[in-house]
């Protein structure tokens, strides 16, 4: 016997034993030493209530077994026969822009990059730790008549790079800002580029984000999933990206008059460490390459090294700007 007629078996069966005996306990009685007198017994209302759970788990079996089936979903008529409907995700929510939170930008920490035992690129008596540190006083005496400023080093020393974004973060900085010097492979070449957390394709920039990455300590392979977290975030990205262009083009525009043959590298992302933590717009910049020879002397100058502070002082400050209630983008800048 199947399962429902098994069921509908046991709920009839049920039904009939509580007729049976509502019949005997209403049908008349003869009482002992009473012949010929038939007296109706009376029933006691007590022993009805005794009868309502047999009669409840009567009405429940008998309406599970008469409930309709569900109904199939929905189908649609494609090219003439019918289909299934297409199973739709939602997508991860959207960016929120920035412009609807009229947050100013208070609070500003410069990274320079590198420094102690590691002195990163270096050539002809020039290191990259030196010359970053050197750029990020300029910058800072630049930006302190509106902004707070604050540096992860003012000296020749050590700082981890997960120590650097966590300075600022503890500090409640509003914008990082690494300023770091290049090494180009190819001879000759000089150029500035701007870089914003996030993947990589190119096999260079995965060779120099590996350079740099390289000084990251107390690190293991049980940290990869919160350092992809960090990479793949969306949160921030967008401010980022926006604060880098603004350095970029800011960079490139100034610099480019005393060095005709400067190259705009652009706008990139990279899976830099030293970006990963950070709570706030950042990025790293890298202002000049000491693989050029006529570079390395524009480097000697301090009146280059202000030029390029100079630079990332525009860069930021338009990045602010554009933050601020009824702002209005600058025309754009026409190439002689």
């Amino acid at each position: 016997m199947s399962g429902p007629d098994f069921k509908r078996g046991l709920v009839e069966a049920a039904v009939r034993d509580n007729e049976a005996l509502d019949r005997r306990a209403l049908e008349p009685r003869e009482l002992p030493g009473a012949r010929g007198v038939r007296r109706r017994r009376r029933v006691s209302p007590w022993s009805l209530l005794l009868l309502l759970p047999v009669a409840a788990a009567a009405v429940l079996g008998y309406l599970e077994l008469n409930r309709p089936e569900p109904a199939p979903p929905p189908e649609a008529e494609v090219d003439g026969g019918l289909q299934a409907p297409e199973v739709r995700f939602t997508g991860p929510p959207e960016a929120v822009d920035v412009g609807v939170f009229p947050l100013p930008v208070e609070r500003i920490v410069l990274d320079p990059g590198h420094g102690g035992s590691s002195p990163g690129t270096a050539a002809a008596g020039l290191t990259e730790k030196a010359l970053a540190l050197d750029i990020a006083y300029r910058l800072r005496n630049l930006l302190d008549d509106r902004y707070r400023v604050a540096m992860t080093r003012e000296a020749d020393m050590n700082v981890a790079l997960d120590r650097r974004t966590l300075i600022a973060n503890r500090a409640g900085a509003d914008v990082f800002v690494s300023i770091h010097v290049n090494w180009l492979p190819a001879k000759g070449a000089c150029g500035v580029e701007t870089y914003y957390l996030g993947p990589t394709d190119d096999p260079e920039l995965s060779a120099l984000a590996e350079r740099e990455n390289s000084e990251a300590q107390g690190y293991s392979l049980g940290d990869l999933r919160r350092l992809l977290d960090g990479v793949y975030a969306q949160t921030r990205q967008d401010e980022s990206r926006a604060l880098a262009t603004a350095i970029q083009e800011s960079l490139y525009g100034r610099l480019r008059a005393g060095n005709p043959g400067l190259r705009d590298r652009g706008v990139k992302s990279a899976p830099f460490v030293v970006l990963i933590g950070a709570e706030m717009p950042a990025i790293l910049a890298e202002v000049s390459c000491l693989s050029d020879e006529d570079e390395i002397e524009r480097l000697r100058e301090s009146a280059y090294r202000q030029s390029i502070a100079e630079a990332l002082n525009t860069g930021i400050r338009r990045y602010a700007e554009s933050l601020e209630p009824n702002f209005t983008p600058p025309a754009p800048e026409t190439t002689p």
